[in-house]
């Protein structure tokens, strides 16, 4: 049997020949040599994220493309930062950057590094500590910068009607999701009149950096387009960038109320709050089209990734927020959730223990204690990935029969035979008499895609709302 140092040996030296290679051609770009731990940073599943230093610019940050995204190229991030500089967004300062390099990527940017941190389990602790209305206020005066950069066409694409858009890709993707067919005729029947600004598309704690109490830098322009500027404080209270406190719609910091008003501040524009419900309805249904999507590029071949594929179980989790979020939109009371139909006793299997759970448990066990503390940065993040699918696969396992009879039962109350099928019907409008019924039968489906998903999840905003209603 080959050896665990064999094995990794390739894997080290093809790093280790890619890091020299960055190294090499980043002092070609500045004119000097790179000083220090050339590191890559984890997260960006779409790009490659590195920070290095040289002696005359200190720390600095390259941004390496991955390649074109499936929409067409993103806009030019250096006439972005340009942009956004003079309209007083902190951003960072760019000193090189440049396309179709064989080394550093598709696309690549060589900016400043900014004091602070993006970590936004980090920054919610500290300001749910020391009190977060700074940080609100701070976010509000940079989105405020950020929609007073120009609305120019040639800057950013103009997005007419991004819920059309939306739904054009997650019908490409062929994958059917009743809650987002739910959420898609909540939205399209309630359409107020836009406003034209740049839009960031972006803008979410992870995506900012934060030093103390105040926005140091605005990151991740690709996304960026002309469009309503509610749009960016919708997605900034899509619950999935709420990080542990879904309590706290905006951005894990405060209330709606409160971003409303320090928007208004330092914007001069007073966004309704029904305004501001809708964007928020229409973010989470994006990033839930965005989990099919992350999940379809794994599918497909184009992209293969341990990341992807898991943000693809993820959509369950934004199916469970739409839901809510839904019973808010309409008005009614949340709907309580049908009885489940019952466990089904598991069948004796043919094969010797340990079980396949049992071995899925033995495989995370040795993973995360025996090699998760070997890894730093990027590999480490692979593997606390790789244990999460794992967690996943356990779970649909124990789960298997009893999850495969509860959908049987629900689909049948309802009368369709699958979810493509109860899809159509939603879209056809034949559930308008009974979408209470239809809220509490899908809610249903979802707790149990959940639970195999992330119980964690469930368990979050579970209490969260025991916590509201004492």
């Amino acid at each position: 049997m080959e050896s665990s140092q064999a094995t990794g040996a390739p894997l080290a030296r093809r790093a280790s020949e890619r890091t020299s290679a960055i190294r090499a051609r980043l002092a070609e770009v500045l004119g000097e040599p790179v000083t220090g731990e050339l590191r890559q940073l984890s997260g960006g599943a779409s790009r490659e994220t590195f920070l290095c230093a040289c002696a005359s610019r200190g720390e600095l940050v390259l941004q390496s493309e991955h390649g074109a995204k499936p929409s067409g190229e993103p806009p030019g991030q250096v006439a972005l930062l340009d942009a956004a500089a003079r309209a007083g967004v902190p951003v960072s300062t760019v000193l090189a950057h440049g396309h179709d390099d064989p080394v550093l990527g598709a696309a690549w940017t060589i900016v400043q590094a900014l004091a602070g941190t993006t970590d936004p389990s980090q920054l919610i602790a500290a300001a749910s500590k020391d009190g977060a209305a700074e940080l609100i206020d701070s976010l509000a005066a940079a989105l405020a910068a950020v929609h007073r950069m120009p609305a120019d066409p040639a800057l950013a694409p103009l997005v007419e009607d991004p819920l059309a858009q939306l739904r054009a890709v997650y019908d490409g993707l062929g994958e059917p999701h009743p809650t987002f067919e739910l959420a898609f005729r909540a939205l399209g029947g309630d359409r107020p009149p836009q406003r034209r600004a740049l839009v960031h598309g972006d803008f979410r704690m992870g995506n900012l950096m934060v030093a103390g109490d105040r926005v140091t830098g605005v990151l991740d322009w690709e996304l960026t387009h002309v469009g309503d500027p509610a749009e960016d404080l919708g997605w900034l209270c899509v619950p999935a960038w709420r990080f542990g406190r879904p309590d706290l719609p905006a951005a894990g910091l405060g209330t709606r109320e409160q971003l409303l008003a320090a928007y208004e501040r330092h914007s001069g524009v007073a966004v309704p709050i029904a305004e501001l419900r809708r964007w928020e309805l229409a973010g989470t249904l994006r990033w839930g089209v965005i989990c099919v999507m992350q999940a379809f590029t794994h599918l497909s071949g184009a992209r293969p990734s341990i990341e992807h594929a898991v943000i693809g179980r993820r959509a369950c989790e934004v199916e469970w927020d739409l839901l809510a979020l839904l019973d808010l939109h309409s008005g009614a009371a949340p709907s309580p959730a049908p009885d489940s139909a019952g466990a089904v006793p598991g069948r004796p299997s043919p094969h010797d223990r340990p079980s396949a759970v049992e071995l899925l448990e033995a495989a995370r066990g040795s993973l995360g204690e025996n090699v998760l503390p070997l890894l730093d940065g990027r590999p480490a993040f692979e593997l606390r990935v790789t244990l999460r699918a794992l967690g996943i696969v356990r779970r649909e396992l124990e789960c298997m029969e009893e999850h495969a009879a509860i959908r049987a039962a629900v689909l049948a109350s309802l009368g369709v035979a699958d979810e493509r099928e109860l899809c159509a019907a939603i879209r056809d409008g034949a559930f308008e008499s009974r979408e209470d019924e239809l809220r509490a039968a899908l809610r249903t489906i979802v707790r149990a895609k959940l639970e195999v998903a992330n119980p964690g999840h469930l368990q979050a905003v579970e209490n969260a709302s025991a916590q509201e209603a004492t």
